[in-house]
Formats: C-alpha cells, sequence, structure tokens
C-alpha cells in the first residue's frame, strides 16, 4: 500500500511538475495584481503555473519543516487544496529579499489578499519594514498557528499583523482570534528538548466555525483548585454578560467541563456577532498574559508579550482583494466602504431569497406528496390497482406455460483470447453459467479466429420478462454487469432494454438474496512471477466471504498497463453481510479499482449491514469460525 509521504510526493508532483514555473499571470492580472507586484523579490518562487492536461492554473505550495505540505491551485471561478492534510501554510520572502532581517510578519487568509495587501501598502512605499507574508489558505488549523509561531520565532518580527475583515465570515472570525494567541519570538535559550518551550498558559482559547452562520470560541482554564475555576467562569460570565446587546441576548455561553484543575467553556455567536468574540479574545490574551508574567517571574523566566506586538489590519471591503479591485477602478476610500456594505447588503438579500426558494420547494413537495396520497386512495385509483394485478397474473401463467410470445432476446458477443488448453473454461462458458443461475435460456456459438488467434463466441440469451420478479432482478444485473466489460457487446432493442430494467426495478414480492458484482482493476504490468493489485483484491475478497470467479487479465502492450476483472457474488442473508459489504467499499476506494454493481444492490446491503464500520475492524470481529 502506499504511504502518506508517498502519497503527498505522489499528488504534489502531478501538480508541480519537476521544473515548476510561473509562466501564465493570467488569473493574477485578473484579480487586478500589478507585473510589478508579482515581480517583487517577496513572491520569487513562491506563485507557479501548475498543467493539468489542458488547464493550467495558478498554484500556490504550502510548506512545513519537511517541505511542500499541500498546493492550493487557483483560477477564475476555481479553488482546490490538494486531498492531502493541511498542516502547512504559504510563506513568502522577505520584501527586501531572501535572508534579509524581518520587521514584521503579515498573515492573511489567501496568498492573493496577501498579494495584494503589499501592492495596497507596501509597493513604492517610503519608510515601510521589511516584510514577511504568509498565509492559511483558509480557516486556520492549531497545526497552522504552531507552523507561524516558529516563523516568528525564527525571524524576529518586531510587529505581527494578522488578517482581519471589516464583514467578518466565520474563517476570518476564527482566523483573527486564533492568531492572536501567537507570541513574541522565544529566544533559544526558552527552547525544550524536540521544539520551542511552551509558556504558562492558564488561559486557552481556539475559534472555530459553528456551522455556516455561527462562530464558536472554546476557553480552558486551567487552576490549581475547584474554587479558582469557579471564580474564573464567574468573570468570564461577568464578561459576556457586559458583551450581550441590551435587545437581543445573542452570545450563548456553555459550560463543557469543570473539574478542580480545568473548566472548559464554549462561547456561541452569529457570524454578524462575531467581533463581540474577538473583543472577548483581546480581554482574555491580556488576563492570560498577566497571570503568565506572574507565573515566569516565580520561576525566573523571561518576560512576557508587549501589548504593541499583535496589529490588526482591517480591509476596507471585504478582503484586501476586493479593495485592490475597486481602487483599480478609481473609487475612493469613501466609495470603498459605501460599495462594501452595498455588497454586503446584496449578499444577505440573496441569502434570504434563497432560503425562501428552498422553503417554497419544500411546501411544494409536501402539497404533491399530499395529492398523491389523496389521489392513491380514490376508488378510481384503487380499481386500477386491481385490473393491473389481473393482467400481471395472467401475464404470470403465461409465462410459467413457457408462451414463446412473451419471450426476449438479447445477444452477448464475446471477443477474448483463446483459452491455454480444452480444460479451461472460455470466458464466454463462464458468462453462460451465470446466465443459466439467472434464469435465462443460453445457446453458446464459438469460433477461433485463425488471424489473430482469437476466440469470437455469441450468447443467444431468451429470458420471460414477466416471470419471477427477484428472478428478473438478478438477471437484469448480470446483463448490465456483463455489458461494462470491454470484452462485451451486447445487442437488445432499446424499448426491450427498458422494459426489462423497469421490470426489475419493480418492488417484487420475493427479492432474491444473491447479489453480483464485478470488479475491474488498471494496474502497472507486475514483474514476471509476482502477484499485482488484482491477485491482491481477489484473495481480499475471498478471505472476507465472497465467492470469486477466476481472475480474467490482459496486458496492453503499449502501455504495459495490465486491466483486469473479477465476478463476485454474495448472499444478503450470510452471516458476515458486514464484512462482505466492508470489503466491496474498501476495494472500491483504492486506485484504480472500479466497482461496476447496480446502485440498489449496493443501497440495499448499506442498509442490511452495520455502518461506519472498516474492513480491518470487521476482519477482527469475525476472525473466528462462524456460526
Amino acid at each position: 500500500m502506499e504511504s502518506e509521504a508517498e502519497r503527498r510526493a505522489r499528488l504534489v508532483a502531478a501538480v508541480m511538475g519537476t521544473h515548476a514555473t510561473l509562466t501564465d499571470r493570467s488569473y493574477l492580472h485578473n484579480r487586478h495584481l500589478s507585473d510589478e507586484t508579482i515581480d517583487s523579490p517577496a513572491f520569487q518562487v513562491r506563485v507557479f503555473t501548475s498543467q493539468q492536461g489542458n488547464f493550467r492554473n495558478t498554484a500556490f505550495p504550502l510548506y512545513n519543516e519537511h517541505g511542500i505540505a499541500t498546493v492550493e491551485q487557483r483560477n477564475n471561478e476555481y479553488k482546490h487544496l490538494l486531498q492531502l492534510p493541511k498542516t502547512g501554510v504559504w510563506v513568502s520572502h522577505p520584501t527586501e529579499g531572501k535572508d534579509t532581517p524581518v520587521q514584521r510578519m503579515v498573515v492573511s487568509e489567501s496568498p492573493v489578499d496577501a498579494m495584494s495587501y503589499h501592492q495596497l501598502h507596501h509597493r513604492g512605499a517610503q519608510g515601510q519594514p521589511n516584510t514577511l507574508y504568509g498565509a492559511t489558505s483558509g480557516t486556520v488549523t492549531e497545526r497552522q498557528v504552531e507552523l507561524i509561531q516558529k516563523l516568528i520565532d525564527k525571524q524576529e518580527p518586531k510587529e505581527l499583523e494578522p488578517w482581519r475583515t471589516t464583514t467578518t465570515p466565520p474563517a476570518a472570525a476564527s482566523t483573527s482570534i486564533n492568531l492572536n494567541e501567537l507570541q513574541v519570538p522565544r529566544r533559544a535559550g526558552s527552547r525544550w528538548p524536540g521544539g520551542l518551550r511552551r509558556s504558562p498558559r492558564p488561559v486557552e482559547r481556539h475559534a472555530t466555525a459553528a456551522g455556516r452562520y455561527h462562530t464558536a470560541l472554546r476557553v480552558e482554564y486551567h487552576h490549581a483548585t475547584r474554587a479558582e475555576g469557579t471564580e474564573q467562569l464567574s468573570q468570564l460570565t461577568a464578561q459576556v454578560q457586559q458583551l450581550r446587546p441590551a435587545a437581543d441576548e445573542t452570545v450563548v455561553l456553555e459550560v463543557q467541563r469543570a473539574t478542580r484543575q480545568e473548566t472548559v467553556v464554549r462561547l456561541v455567536v452569529p457570524n454578524a456577532d462575531s467581533h463581540a468574540l474577538e473583543d472577548l479574545a483581546r480581554t482574555l490574551h491580556a488576563q492570560r498574559e498577566t497571570q503568565r508574567e506572574q507565573l515566569e517571574r516565580q520561576s525566573q523566566e523571561p518576560g512576557r508579550q508587549p501589548e504593541n506586538f499583535i496589529r490588526t489590519e482591517y480591509a476596507i471591503s471585504k478582503d484586501f482583494n476586493r479593495d485592490l479591485e475597486l481602487l483599480s477602478q478609481g473609487l475612493s476610500r469613501e466609495q470603498i466602504a459605501q460599495q462594501a456594505r452595498t455588497d454586503e447588503l446584496a449578499k444577505e438579500q440573496l441569502r434570504q431569497e434563497k432560503a425562501r426558494q428552498e422553503q417554497e420547494q419544500r411546501q411544494q413537495a409536501q402539497q404533491r406528496e399530499a395529492e398523491r396520497e389523496q389521489a392513491a386512495s380514490s376508488p378510481e385509483a384503487q380499481h386500477r390497482d386491481a385490473e393491473h394485478r389481473r393482467q400481471a397474473a395472467g401475464l404470470v401463467v403465461a409465462a410459467a406455460s413457457g408462451d414463446p410470445a412473451l419471450q426476449r432476446a438479447v445477444q452477448l458477443t464475446v471477443t477474448e483470447p483463446t483459452p491455454a488448453d480444452e480444460a479451461t473454461p472460455s470466458q464466454a462458458q463462464q458468462m453462460r453459467e451465470l446466465l443459466r443461475k439467472a434464469g435465462a435460456q443460453i445457446e453458446l456459438r464459438a469460433e477461433t479466429d485463425p488471424t489473430s488467434g482469437q476466440l469470437r463466441s455469441e450468447l443467444d440469451v431468451r429470458y420471460q420478462p414477466h416471470g419471477t420478479p427477484g428472478g428478473l432482478r438478478q438477471l437484469s444485473q448480470t446483463l448490465d454487469a456483463l455489458d461494462k466489460s470491454p470484452l462485451v457487446t451486447l445487442t437488445e432493442p432499446v424499448d426491450e432494454q427498458a422494459e426489462r430494467r423497469r421490470l426489475a426495478a419493480a418492488p417484487p414480492e420475493q427479492q432474491s438474496v444473491t447479489k453480483t458484482a464485478i470488479i475491474r482493476i488498471d494496474e502497472p504490468e507486475p514483474q514476471p512471477g509476482a502477484n499485482g493489485q488484482a491477485e491482491a483484491v481477489a484473495e481480499q475478497l475471498r478471505a472476507a466471504g465472497l465467492n470469486t470467479g477466476s481472475l480474467r487479465s490482459a496486458t496492453d502492450p503499449a502501455t504495459h498497463q495490465r486491466h483486469s476483472e473479477i465476478e463476485v457474488s454474495y448472499r444478503l442473508d450470510q452471516p458476515n453481510l458486514a464484512r462482505v459489504s466492508a470489503a466491496l467499499d474498501d476495494v472500491a476506494r483504492q486506485p484504480g479499482a472500479h466497482l461496476h454493481e447496480h446502485a440498489a444492490d449496493r443501497a440495499e446491503r448499506h442498509r442490511l449491514a452495520p455502518s461506519g464500520i472498516s474492513a480491518s475492524t470487521l476482519a477482527e470481529r469475525t476472525a473466528g469460525p462462524e456460526r
């Protein structure tokens, strides 16, 4: 199996390539960034062009101590972060060039916003401090706060500016509050083995988005006695009471845990009032610093953080890139502020309109359902149902008597390599047995092409569409599964195919419990004598309790890719169905593996088998003999 490091290297290499450069500036220009900004020493070898097929995106790598952790890709109407843990931050060079002493550090939500801030406030300005930019690419994580603190410790800036917007979306609110947790550079003498020394923290906090419309702040108090915890909780309650508006109490306080040494509180506010949490976070920060100063004096350790280390820079509109866009249109600061209020009002109106439409759709759906129920209970509907049942009963009798007028025909053409010997059944013969078990009548004709040596078989499949519904369902699913095979060409009239699938999907009185599926695996050709992914998957499925057919494989000589197929079956009433279902789901998630299974069968086994259990856990639970 691929390790996490190998997977990260593969995904990053697919985006960045081997010699990443910035060759396409169109997206950055569309965001109103000038070439002067793009060519600034701060952003050299920090912004790249990613090429994926015919698409070009702008790539921003996020770094940690070990190199590139993940990559954010941006384009017009496109934003994508690689499916990797967000354990890194995007970071520029200092504005005066690589390895120059940093005086200020600016942390933003996105790299584009950091570049916009630079163009607005730094480019061409005299006396500006040497600035290092960082970005979290969305909501900040605790790991990113740790990395930014390490950057502060290494670069030793004189001031820090965490990103903050005037509109305060959930990500912005939690980012601003969490970055206020950062401290002044911690000296080498205050480090512990394996990392930086953690200063005493009698009060800790972390902000997150609580759904789409609320922001939450988690506050932890660490104390020596329960009485101290009670006193600190009383102080916090009083502070919250001061934050609450007189007319409407919007701040919700919840005590999650209270022990002798720890008290944990959760505060939740609507996004519109998240500035109240930021004010409270500042108060808690000052309270913690006061208490920490006392603790550090007792242990004769360095003093506390200066009051002016963290400075907050506000965008006029929703972010600095929007400021840059409006300034490029010739608007003044007052006009930008007015436009920001207009934009926010328009967004709120869109949100309300969307909520209104969703409510109308729910009401209309409820009304239609009520009308259907009323129509179904009418005398006319009951009479139609009785007539349909009578006709269906007649068709079943005719089918049981073998009336040929009711039979349907399907032809399968199978092209495959000739078996090595007569004792080895061909794939067409295996398909014939599979279709016979599903209740069809089969005629098989086969001949070998003397030129290519390929075996060409034709299977004439005949069935009764109004036979047992459960049997027709199994036959229909088998035909659909075989139709997906690249070795098979299925010929069937369109109207009869639609009828077959409709009848098979109808709720039968007695469902078949045996289900079938086909698994396709595409992988590099294994070394001679070695097993590949296909053999491992077949063994995994057999061990989980599935019936597996023979493994069919063919290798493309041009690409050296091996294409394999495995037919599997299982019963819905077998005792280890949960293990079977988990094994199928695990295989479907493997790179290069494709599970072809009827959607109704998948939904049924998920319904009957326990959910949320991995295949490995089920294997441990069912390792003993089945009873």
